[in-house]
């Protein structure tokens, strides 16, 4: 190594998180790390920012190249084609948060021998990133998760499965899909990739904090958590199992339920969040197709909306290809992103905090979770509006929603 070479490794150096706001937690740079150098911090408020141990640290520089902070990460270029989208496997349809795409993605991925990696709950109600080859377990993968799930080495695995071969079906957030074709350096032909519409997320600690106090101080004796419940409906209410037996858990029981869905307790860099602008990251974009069109409904063959529509962006020749390969087993109805995004405001812009973020995050580091019970009684009235919204039936809902879009 000359001295040219060895100046540029050094100006490198290694990454340094300064703000906040400046990571995503996508998890490229420990990936990247030949060394083992980097492991993933929890902060004060349980958010996860890389560590280095700068003894263990060579300072080649690989973990600043792959950061998706760093620079501008490009996306798919052009119009994506949308879909309203619906899987006609009713016991699919059934366990899916809400048009079951995903798992028909996932099945023809494994059909030709691939592996599928996704959010999965693991042990202490923790949730990571794991990969599956076989049908029977993508249930652990299907279901909405709102929380961060860690990535963990599986942009490593990933690496290695491309490389023998695999075909890999790799489902995240933007900024997770952006940090692993960082890591990748490149795109495969045999990977394939989703991207979520994703609001943001809160930490996994708020979660643990959220699940003792909902279970009256006995997190062990829940069983099972279920953000999207379809047996109260399509839409934000889930359940908690706890010997055998099914409690609601939404909005009106949760906290942290409520403020997720006020967009109160993500973290920084997800108000900051640039993807919307900058291209989807997947070949494809996952959603649900909130108020949806009878018009769409009625093309796609007569399903019925509550048990859950999907709304499909697909954003690259890839990912049309694929979907030639399982739109037999999809209702689809041709929509445009005019429509799909006047629910989905994610698709166009980041999360934006409120006066209420700042103070309920600073509680929390402060106080623990009494912050968030705290702030929760103050809400009583839109809890009684939210009650009583919940007993409207939801064909009603979007009649009336549909009417008041038009």
């Amino acid at each position: 190594m000359n001295d040219s070479q060895s100046r540029i490794i050094a100006m490198k150096d290694f990454i340094r998180i300064q703000n906040p706001e400046d990571c995503c937690a996508c998890g490229a740079c420990v990936n990247a790390c030949a060394r083992g150098a980097i492991t993933m911090k929890e902060d004060a408020a349980g958010f996860f920012y890389p560590a280095v141990d700068e003894a263990q640290c060579v300072k080649c520089g690989r973990c600043v190249e792959v950061c998706v902070f760093t620079k501008k990460q490009v996306g798919a270029n052009g119009e994506p084609t949308v879909y309203a989208a619906a899987v006609k496997n009713s016991a699919v349809l059934r366990e899916s948060s809400s048009g079951g795409v995903f798992t028909a993605l996932a099945e023809a991925v494994i059909d030709r021998g691939g592996v599928v990696f996704g959010a999965a709950w693991g042990d202490g109600l923790t949730v990571a990133h794991i990969g599956v080859d076989d049908k029977a377990q993508l249930a652990k993968l299907r279901g909405s998760k709102y929380v961060q799930s860690a990535t963990g080495g599986t942009f490593r695995e990933v690496k290695a499965l491309l490389k023998d071969g695999r075909p890999v079906f790799y489902v995240g957030t933007p900024c997770q899909i952006a940090g692993l074709k960082a890591f990748l350096g490149e795109e495969p032909e045999n990977l394939l990739t989703a991207d979520l519409v994703c609001h943001g997320v809160p930490s996994q600690k708020m979660l643990r904090d959220d699940l003792a106090y909902v279970s009256g101080g006995a997190p062990d004796t829940i069983e099972a958590v279920r953000f999207r419940d379809k047996s109260y409906g399509w839409g934000v209410k889930g359940s908690l199992m706890r010997g055998g037996a099914k409690t609601k858990y939404d909005a009106g029981t949760s906290p942290y339920y409520f403020y997720f869905l006020k967009g109160e307790v993500y973290r920084e860099s997800c108000y900051r969040c640039r993807f919307p602008g900058e291209g989807r990251q997947g070949d494809f974009t996952l959603g649900d197709y909130w108020g949806v069109r009878q018009e769409l409904v009625d093309k796609m063959g007569g399903v019925d909306p509550d048990d859950g529509i999907s709304c499909l962006l697909v954003n690259t020749d890839k990912g049309r290809q694929w979907l030639s390969a399982i739109e037999a087993g999809l209702s689809l109805a041709l929509s445009d992103r005019h429509s799909a995004e006047k629910r989905n405001k994610q698709l166009l812009s980041a999360s934006v905090p409120t006066p209420e973020h700042e103070t309920l995050k600073n509680g929390y580091i402060e106080n623990g979770y009494d912050a968030f019970r705290a702030g929760y009684k103050t809400h009583f009235k839109e809890h009684m509006i939210r009650t009583a919204k919940n007993m409207v039936p939801s064909k009603l809902k979007r009649r009336l929603n549909e009417m008041l879009s038009k």
